[in-house]
């Protein structure tokens, strides 16, 4: 996937990915902004300002006008927080390029900030909290974070909690904005059918973003683990909602590779292991999946499931045997062969998408500043063996790193300490 990399005068790096046999074009601006920049007093405040962004700024002074105009031509926008960064995007026909760089820049860089919409949004954003927290199928990946990264800025529910969200006004907006929203910490990206004048329409859109301050966010505490992390969330539910794993790789680390190879192996699709095993021979649930992720300086393996209640002993015993046997015994040549395919064939679906590449240059950048092309993440997917997925397996499943998140009908936690241990 070619792309073109520059900086603009005023630091904002612009990225370009030109297709012109598309008609469409997404813009998108990515901060390095997130929950993982917060205190514990204004927890919350990175997904609150996405939302304020919409509601208004000097030039589009509400959230009406905003979504009339692109309403108007057909557009669809939107955004994103997440621990460590935060976008906003516009994806339209390529002959509206310039309107959706107007409105995205608008927002960005003058947003109005009102009182009065700061009070209205309130409402919006507990009730969205209400809404996670009643869906155990999501709330349990939350849950989960707080238990393996512990009470630290990583660790915080992105959306915050409804003690900090009714305390933040006007100024701690400013304050974080000032902090964080600099144009040499945010990318500008447009992937579609471009115009030739690209750099000069994103000069003319984005090169007034005021100069702002910035800071690094504190760096994650890895915590000693001497046995299993358990918790039990009680909830009167007919299923049980839970995500089991440890501590992962992070973003620098080579061994990531060999971590997704594993997940996938373990958790994606019809014929991973896990679906095989705990779906189809046993019936004991109707969704699992496993997946690596890496953030800036730590990760996270993941198993999650949806497990028949009366069967969860067995559903988590097999969980547990399935990641061992990864340890015990290498992964078939075959098995990884599929899981590399699988990867490239995944990558090549999602890479249709204007919104997906935006968002994978946009953010990789934000967090690294440097692009792993398509190209060489697939050839170091290629470069894995079996034996390095057996090392990392064996580093990752040890009894003592396991965490487990549950969400259901139960109060104690021991029964599930047991089977980890076991």
């Amino acid at each position: 996937m070619d792309y073109q990399l520059t900086t603009l005068k005023n630091g904002l790096t612009l990225i370009t990915v030109n297709l012109p046999h598309l008609e469409s074009v997404t813009t998108m601006v990515a901060v390095g902004a997130g929950s993982r920049y917060e205190t514990r007093a204004n927890n919350g405040i990175s997904h609150f300002l996405e939302h304020m962004f919409f509601k208004g700024s000097r030039k589009y002074p509400t959230a009406e006008i905003i979504a009339n105009l692109v309403d108007g031509i057909g557009a669809v926008n939107n955004a994103a927080t997440s621990k460590e960064y935060t976008f906003y995007w516009i994806k339209s026909a390529a002959k509206h390029i310039e309107l959706a760089s107007d409105i995205l820049s608008s927002q960005v860089k003058e947003s109005l900030l009102s009182e009065e919409e700061i009070n209205r949004e309130r409402g919006v954003i507990i009730e969205e909290m209400r809404r996670i927290k009643d869906n155990p199928a999501v709330y349990v990946f939350y849950l989960y974070e707080l238990l393996q990264f512990g009470d630290q800025p990583l660790g915080w529910d992105v959306i915050g909690s409804e003690k900090t969200i009714l305390k933040m006004d006007r100024p701690d907006f400013v304050s974080y904005i000032n902090s964080l929203y600099s144009p040499k910490n945010m990318t500008l990206v447009y992937v579609g059918k471009l115009p030739q004048n690209i750099k000069k329409m994103a000069e003319d859109y984005f090169s007034d973003l005021p100069q702002r301050s910035s800071f690094d966010p504190q760096p994650y505490e890895l915590q000693k683990q001497i046995k299993p992390k358990v918790d039990v969330v009680y909830k009167d539910t007919q299923q049980v909602n839970l995500v089991m794993g440890a501590q992962g790789y992070d973003q620098d680390d080579p061994r990531r590779y060999a971590a997704r190879m594993l997940a996938i192996i373990l958790g994606e699709g019809m014929s991973s292991r896990l679906f095989v095993q705990i779906r189809e021979r046993r019936g004991l649930a109707y969704h699992i999946a496993a997946d690596h992720e890496s953030l800036r300086d730590t990760g996270l393996f993941e198993v999650y499931a949806g497990l028949k209640l009366e069967k969860i002993d067995e559903g988590l015993q097999t969980i547990k045997a399935e990641l061992m046997r990864t340890v015990s015994e290498k992964v078939t040549e075959e098995e990884l062969k599929k899981a590399k395919e699988m990867e490239r064939g995944r990558l090549a679906l999602r890479s249709e998408s204007t919104n997906f590449l935006a968002e994978y240059f946009g953010v990789r950048f934000v967090l690294e500043r440097k692009i792993e092309t398509f190209e060489d993440y697939l050839k170091k997917i290629d470069a894995v063996r079996e034996e390095d997925i057996r090392k990392v397996a064996g580093e990752l499943f040890k009894d003592n790193r396991f965490n487990l998140q549950i969400i259901g009908p139960f109060k104690n936690p021991e029964q599930f300490e047991k089977i980890l241990q076991g």
